[in-house]
Order: C-alpha cells, then structure tokens, then sequence
C-alpha cells in the first residue's frame, strides 16, 4: 500500500525544486550556508519557536537531543518498540 505519492508532490514543485537546488549549487555552500539560515528561520517561525537546528538526516536529528540533555552512559532511555531501528540505534551511540 502506498503512503504518500512522491512523485505526484515533487511534480508540483519541480521547478521550485530545481531552482532551489541550483541555487545551492551555484553558492556552493552545502552545510550552514545562507539557504539553511533561511530554512532554519522559516521552520522557526512557523512552528513558533525560538531556534531550529537544520540535521543531516534523522539519525543526527534524533542523537543531538540525546547530546544536549547529557545522556549518556548510565541513563535509560526508553523507546517505543515499534519504530525505525534508529530510534533505538541512537540510545546505543549515546552509550546510555
């Protein structure tokens, strides 16, 4: 069963896409450059909070949280059971 139609949504945004992506190309700046500022503050705004810090992936998005509480060896930390490996993967890279 199919859960959401990517190719449908990204035919909708095409050229915004490209053109987003080319700027990116073009500044050269793949990591804390001027368009992930902008995302960072545009995510901020509309979710009204203060910060958001653009990851990687969701792996970083899920491990750097663990970072900023101080978890670490010794803590437990509880996670559903069912979910994506890294759910669980992170709590063994914190080594808690």
């Amino acid at each position: 069963m199919q859960f959401i139609d990517l190719g449908a949504q990204r035919e909708r945004i095409r050229d915004r896409l490209k053109a987003a992506i080319d700027r990116v190309v073009d500044e050269g700046r793949y990591i804390l450059g001027p368009q992930v500022t902008e995302f960072e503050n545009k995510l901020a705004a509309y979710v009204g909070t203060k910060h958001v810090v653009a990851c990687a992936n969701g792996t970083d998005a899920l491990l750097l949280p663990l970072f900023a509480a101080g978890i670490g060896p010794g803590d437990a930390v509880f996670v559903p059971s069912f979910t994506f490996a890294a759910t669980a993967e992170v709590v063994a890279l914190a080594k808690a």
